[in-house]
């Protein structure tokens, strides 16, 4: 990472879900469940980790996630288009405090989450 995040700064990213995301996702989890796999009702669900993963700042180089706290609040299914942001809420020397958020069509995942900046110089 080249900076710290700001307090309140938020960044976005939007990804559409698909096929390949899920079975990839399965793959690396383990979570091969049949909603996931097979779908319900003709529709293929996302894992809930899935869900998470296209986070902006979570990926970003030198960010180490020391805990989270979700809510998965709606499934989320393939064709479906997902907007995740995070905003950083506190900062207190290489610790962060952070809120991130994955709209769709509606809400569909909510938390908290705390990260320490490590020095990869």
């Amino acid at each position: 990472m080249t900076s710290a995040p700001r307090v309140g700064s938020t960044t976005s990213a939007t990804r559409t879900i698909s096929d390949d995301d899920i079975a990839a996702c399965a793959r690396l989890t383990g979570d091969f469940g049949a909603h996931h796999i097979a779908g319900m009702a003709g529709k293929k669900v996302a894992q809930g980790l899935l869900t998470l993963s296209g986070t902006p700042l979570l990926a970003d180089d030198g960010v180490h996630v020391t805990g989270l706290d979700l809510r998965f609040l709606a499934p989320v299914f393939v064709g479906d288009e997902i907007t995740t942001s995070v905003t950083v809420d506190a900062a207190d020397g290489q610790d962060l405090a952070f809120t991130v958020v994955v709209t769709g069509a509606t809400e569909v995942l909510r938390g908290t989450g705390t990260a320490r900046l490590l020095d990869l110089g």
